[in-house]
């Protein structure tokens, strides 16, 4: 067996099975309780921290976002045959989760401290914009507001803060939470945005021009003419996104070729008060990294072969578009990387035909060192303080078995953990979870015969 970095008694302090058959949602930032979902199908739950009961809150459940304070819990369940899903309200302490509706037709949008939630319902040709307030909404009555109905089908929202803005093919408007009230944005000629905390959005103007205001006041920040400054003239916006320094990304698609070609550049451009730029020829798109709004993640295919697919390159920026770190997939899979609260430090994985590398990038300067085993990127993070690397890797043990274990390293030293009872899931709807005070690790791990959720003192 591979050498372990702790003795056998002190792996059973460390590592704990909190649930068997249930695969985890999410976990309460003071650690009072966790989420999941049971494996047989009968539902979801919420288990009481350390060592409490389990209780059904719903039925099964897709996601949850749990509140900033961990004292209200949002629950979506997967979409049914005609596109609907149900969602829950629950609050710790109750019976069951509130199914305040059973036909949301968007994903819903809300604050981080769960105030509200907004979504959209619709019926005979009409869509209306739905908001349930939490503070109102008990098991004996949950009324719903409707603060927008349009018709059609498609109205997509954004939320930042107390604030929405909803947007359909043509046309945008600005929606106050509190209040109700609805500011009609005018015809819009592309996607508009509204910035995560709420304090800016953007429009595209009939003339196609890109327009950013201050949503308290309602004035123009800045105003750029982004095909001509970038000789992009005819190309398609396919898809835009604003970061946390009012930076606008825009993917791009060329003008449709004569026949019977058909379009197939693409091209990243991003935008500030000062100017719009192409990010570079190598990108064909951008999107949050890691779902981050102060982090992007741009990809492209950096070389292709008949027999083993493309490989692509991944890169990184900042708020303000400035390159962090870029890697490589081996044209198996995504490749992922570590990055650190503050966005200094990275940490990211190459492989090679017998070795696994991983490399620090941080302002002390560069590191690497060969990992013990395979690595499994579904569990590689680096923990609050980006002091340490966490992450599972495939060990062989001296009768050929193999075992995942979970190991550590510093940027210095490399330190085998403990075993784990299975390999992480791989299933990117389970994340592992990283909670402070005390330093733990979640992680829902495919055993030999369940799938279980563990919990690791680091």
């Amino acid at each position: 067996m591979a050498s372990c970095g702790t003795k056998e008694e002190d792996v059973f302090q460390t590592l704990e099975v909190l649930h068997e058959g249930g695969r985890l949602l999410g976990v309460d930032p003071r650690q009072r309780f966790l989420v999941f979902t049971a494996d047989d199908g009968s539902g979801t739950y919420a288990k009481s921290l350390p060592k409490g009961g389990d209780t059904r809150v719903s039925d099964p459940a897709e996601g949850v976002f749990l509140a900033e304070d961990g004292d209200s819990v949002l629950l979506w369940g997967p979409r049914n045959g005609e596109q609907r899903r149900t969602l829950w309200l629950w609050r710790p302490g109750s019976k069951a989760g509130i199914a305040f509706s059973t036909r949301a037709g968007t994903d819903a949008v809300h604050d981080r401290s769960l105030s509200y939630a907004a979504f959209t319902e619709s019926d005979a040709g009409t869509t209306s914009l739905r908001v349930m307030d939490a503070a109102t909404c008990t098991a004996k009555a949950c009324r719903l507001r409707t603060l927008l109905q349009v018709p059609g089908d498609t109205l997509l929202l954004q939320a930042g803060g107390t604030t929405v803005l909803a947007s359909d093919a043509t046309q945008a408007w600005l929606i106050d939470v509190p209040s109700g009230a609805v500011s009609p944005l005018g015809t819009t000629a592309g996607p508009s945005l509204l910035l995560g905390e709420g304090s800016h959005y953007s429009v595209f103007d009939r003339a196609g021009h890109l327009q950013v205001f201050d949503t308290a006041t309602r004035t123009l920040q800045w105003e750029r003419s982004w095909a001509e400054e970038t000789a992009r003239k005819d190309w398609t916006v396919l898809s835009a996104l604003m970061t946390d320094a009012t930076t606008v990304v825009l993917n791009l698609q060329e003008p449709p070729p004569p026949p019977p070609a058909f379009p197939t550049k693409r091209n990243v451009v991003t935008c500030d008060a000062t100017a719009c730029r192409s990010l570079s020829d190598l990108y064909s798109s951008c999107w949050y990294g890691q779902g981050r709004t102060d982090l992007l993640r741009c990809s492209g295919p950096s070389r292709c072969s008949t027999w083993s697919g493309c490989e692509y390159q991944y890169a990184y920026y900042d708020a303000t578009a400035r390159h962090l770190t870029t890697t490589v997939s081996d044209g198996l899979g995504l490749p992922d990387i570590a990055i650190s609260e503050d966005l200094t430090q990275s940490v990211s994985l190459s492989r090679g035909k017998s070795t696994d590398t991983l490399s620090w990038r941080s302002p002390a300067g560069y590191r690497q060192v060969d990992a013990l085993g395979a690595v499994n990127m579904e569990l590689f993070t680096l923990l609050p303080g980006a002091e340490r690397l966490v992450f599972a890797q495939k060990l062989t043990r001296s009768n050929g078995g193999s075992e995942t274990r979970v190991a550590t390293w510093d940027g210095v030293t490399l330190k085998d953990l403990l075993a784990l009872p299975g390999v992480p899931t791989t299933d990117a709807t389970y994340p592992p979870v990283v909670r402070d005070s005390p330093l733990s690790l979640y992680v829902t791990v495919r055993g030999p015969s369940s799938v279980n959720i563990v919990r690791i003192r680091l």
